[in-house]
């Protein structure tokens, strides 16, 4: 329930921050959403990686996740 209230929280803040310009989404809102997809990425993804599969299993997944970060950062700064 906190999940998807947060959620929804961000969505409001990204439609209000929407006619302010470039400089509120950049500075606030976009840095805050990622974050917090990373956040859950990680959270909820590395313990079930650790839990279902060996250690180069793991290793591999660990660094299939960091390459999909690195990919966003790319993206985010050549955007």
């Amino acid at each position: 329930l906190v999940t998807a209230l947060a959620a929804l929280a961000g969505a409001a803040c990204s439609l209000l921050a929407e006619g302010s310009g470039t400089a509120a989404v950049a500075g606030g809102v976009l840095p805050f959403t990622a974050g917090g997809f990373i956040y859950l990425g990680t959270v909820s993804v590395i313990p079930e990686i650790l839990r279902g599969s060996g250690a180069r299993q793991a290793l591999l997944q660990l660094l299939a996740l960091l390459a999909g970060v690195a990919m966003m950062l790319l993206i985010a700064h050549y955007e």
